[in-house]
């Protein structure tokens, strides 16, 4: 199943419903004519230009869209606005919230703004009227307002379209009655926790689609020509042509562009610089908007965007909106505004040519704190461009070190197989080769006579049961709970048990002549189970390969390790051969000698006998 915030076709049906919404508000955003809105509050108009785009999220958090559209709605009619948009959103919340929240959330989320918006119009008198629109007097005293300027400062005509403006009761039952509707039929929808609601709204902010930067850039469009036209309504922007304002709030509308930062950087550079020399007061949502688009422009992890070149480019086009509000000439300037030029130069009382609209211009520099100000989100750029780099590098790492506990963890198996390996090939090649040499001997035994036959089948059982014995015994190692061997069950044979291993070999077959020397039980475990090994694959070999009538087996305990010597007077063998045809006995014993940080030296020719000499040094081991 597709997961809501991915459903384009649905999320764009909403989002060009809160665009429509946006632009029927901005309609008349700047027209001075328009009853009750030219005099609302600066921040209620702000307010009721940015609550349109809870209809986009009313999808993932219609426990907040709803009451933000009814309140919307709300404030639409109370200063003329139309108020269908906003309404028709809301009733889309009440939809989503009845698929997806709980019958008493729902409800409550519905009745509770409904109830309250009725309380608030019924209740409503000249006193809050008053504090809504008192602000006017501040400004209107000293403008050129048409006859009939009345309450508060607000021309007569606009205080009554205001007072008049009412909620009507039937838009709050209706909302009520559409969602108990909405319930009913969507009673079998499965609830969304309120957790996952907020993960898929932030899957929706952080989804790269057009549709969000669009209905950004409206946003922003509308907040900047609520301010201009508030400039406008106070007298500001009076040397500029007729369509500037509009220019310059349009000039948000390039937050579209989001894949291209450079364009709204360039664009809105223009416009807040136009803006400066043309309004009273500074625009702050155009700032806010330049603001965004230079930490845009800066936080891109592009190659093609790369600090090296998109610092300088921001921190210098700061720089230069500064210089050029101070050093550009007229002639420049009344092609921008060309008031300048019609309105003439006159002489003043000291004899120096003056043009008014120049100064009047001209005297509005931009100021060196603004730039300072806009330097925040280049510098929050900075700092999120690290992060990023950070965090990534971080992942980088934890899969980096993952790969090699798991190659390490893979070696350690590999090792320990080889282990096992070179255990079993031991105990099991020893233990066959020696039934075997005695199941040869059998018809010799037959002649000898009745006793020697079971004699001989008596070391043929000794031999199976001492491999068993040592079999089970590493097998259990194998099936250890926690992976550790238990020292108990390991095969650990040291020094002290070559004399039974000599003595198993040799019995009737192959004199072997053992000296031992030194403390036997002086060296290390680990050591004195592969001086065992090395002597047992040793005597192995010699048995099947070597043909030799005596052996000699030495092995001296020191101080610092021991040494095996173990020569037979065999055939021998070519050694360079061997190693090349890879023999399992020859590997495993370089392998133990290896692992314990020893030399192991093997010299045979053929015809000569075999030596294998050992150092297997204490406290070697790798």
């Amino acid at each position: 199943m597709k997961e809501l915030w991915t459903d384009r076709r649905a999320l764009g049906v909403d989002a060009v419903l809160a665009v429509a919404a946006l632009v029927s508000l901005q309609v008349q955003a700047a027209d001075v004519d328009t009853r009750g809105w030219p005099y609302a509050p600066l921040w209620l108009r702000m307010t009721l230009m940015v609550l349109p785009v809870l209809i986009a999220f009313r999808r993932f958090v219609p426990t907040v869209a709803l009451p933000g559209l009814l309140f919307g709605a709300y404030l639409a009619g109370l200063v003329g606005q139309p108020q269908q948009f906003l309404y028709a959103g809301a009733v889309l919340a009440a939809w989503s919230m009845a698929g997806r929240c709980r019958v008493g959330t729902t409800v409550a989320t519905v009745v509770v703004p409904a109830v309250f918006l009725v309380v608030v119009d019924q209740s409503r008198d000249t006193i809050l009227l008053e504090r809504l629109y008192g602000f006017a007097d501040s400004f209107l005293q000293d403008s050129e307002v048409p006859i009939g300027l009345g309450h508060s400062g607000v021309p007569w005509n606009d205080w009554y379209t205001v007072e008049g403006n009412e909620w009507s009761w039937l838009f709050s039952a209706g909302i009520v009655l559409l969602t108990l509707v909405f319930l009913v039929i969507r009673r079998k929808a499965q609830v969304v926790p309120a957790r996952q609601r907020w993960a898929e709204l932030w899957k929706f902010l952080c989804d790269p689609a057009w549709g969000r930067d669009v209905l950004l850039a409206v946003a922003v469009f509308g907040l900047i020509l609520t301010e201009v036209a508030q400039q406008v309504f106070r007298g500001a922007w009076w040397s500029a042509p007729g369509w500037m304002p509009y220019g310059v709030a349009a000039a948000g509308l390039t937050l579209a562009f989001r894949r291209w930062p450079a364009i709204p950087v360039a664009v809105l550079a223009v416009a807040s610089l136009i803006a400066n020399w043309q309004s009273y007061s500074p625009v702050f949502s155009l700032y806010a908007a330049f603001g965004l688009a230079l930490y845009w422009f800066v936080v891109s992890p592009k190659r093609a965007r790369s600090l090296r070149w998109t610092l300088p480019v921001a921190i210098g086009v700061l720089g230069l909106l500064t210089l050029i509000t101070r050093v550009m000439r007229v002639r420049y300037l009344q092609v921008i505004f060309p008031m300048i030029k019609s309105k003439g130069w006159d002489y003043t009382y000291d004899g120096v040519l003056h043009n008014s609209t120049y100064d009047g211009i001209a005297q509005n520099v931009w100021p060196y704190a603004l730039s300072l100000i806009l330097l925040i989100p280049v510098l929050a750029a900075i700092g999120v461009r690290q992060y990023r780099r950070n965090r990534e590098a971080s992942r980088r790492e934890a899969e980096l070190e993952q790969v090699a506990e798991e190659l390490e963890a893979e070696q350690v198996v590999l090792t320990e197989r080889s282990i096992i390996a070179r255990d079993l090939h031991d105990v099991v090649a020893h233990a066959v080769n020696l039934m075997v040499i005695q199941a040869e001997t059998g018809p010799d035994l037959v002649r000898r006579g009745e006793a020697d036959v079971l004699a001989g089948f008596q070391r043929i059982g000794d031999a199976g049961r001492r491999a068993l014995s040592e079999l089970d015994r590493l097998l259990s190692t194998l099936r250890d709970e926690d992976g550790i061997a238990d020292p108990q069950l390991a095969p650990q044979p040291g020094l002290s048990d070559l004399s039974q291993l000599v003595a198993d070999v040799s019995e009737d077959h192959l004199p072997i002549e053992l000296d031992l020397q030194g403390d036997l039980e002086k060296p290390p475990e680990g050591q004195q189970l592969t001086a065992y090994r090395l002597v047992q694959e040793a005597l192995t070999n010699v048995i099947k390969h070597a043909k030799a009538t005596g052996v000699r087996v030495t092995v001296r305990s020191e101080e610092t390790g021991v040494r095996v010597e173990v020569t037979d007077d065999g055939v021998g063998f070519d050694v360079a051969a061997a190693r090349r045809g890879n023999r399992h006995g020859l590997a495993g014993m370089r392998e133990r000698v290896r692992i314990e940080g020893g030399t192991l030296d093997i010299r045979s020719t053929p015809g000569a006998g075999t030596t294998v000499d050992a150092w297997i040094p204490v406290g070697g081991r790798r």
